[in-house]
């Protein structure tokens, strides 16, 4: 079965990365706005702002996105007691309508200047 169509759980994990300074000049390069909006409220901001990036990174990966990921059309979004959701738009959204792919889910982790993030194809059932 090709794995972009598959229902099951397709898992690629980012390699845990040291987190830049929060106030570095590529984070407005790899998040949107209300990205770094959201990490710089929180305490360890430059750990959420890594893991966001992590999660792109996979997100792209799994997806087979071919050459740069493409950072502006990836947005993980965060609600108060909820999982973090990704958003995809723009060419990246209409790259994956043509393969067929589901937009993927995403779990973050950071800690002690850490940060890594996973991402997988939702199963039939999930929602």
């Amino acid at each position: 079965m090709n794995r972009h169509t598959t229902t099951g759980p397709v898992v690629r994990i980012s390699s845990p990365q040291h987190c830049p300074e929060r106030d570095d000049p590529r984070w407005t390069d790899w998040l949107t706005g209300t990205e770094r909006v959201y990490a710089h409220s929180l305490a360890r901001a430059e750990e959420h702002l890594s893991a966001r990036k992590a999660a792109k990174e996979a997100v792209a990966q799994l997806v087979g996105w071919p050459g740069t990921p493409p950072w502006q059309d990836m947005e993980i979004l965060r609600r108060a007691d909820e999982a973090p959701v990704l958003r995809v738009r723009g060419r990246l959204a209409d790259w994956m309508g043509e393969q067929g792919l589901a937009t993927p889910r995403v779990s973050l982790t950071h800690a002690r200047g850490y940060a890594a993030a996973l991402a997988w194809f939702p199963s039939g059932g999930e929602r």
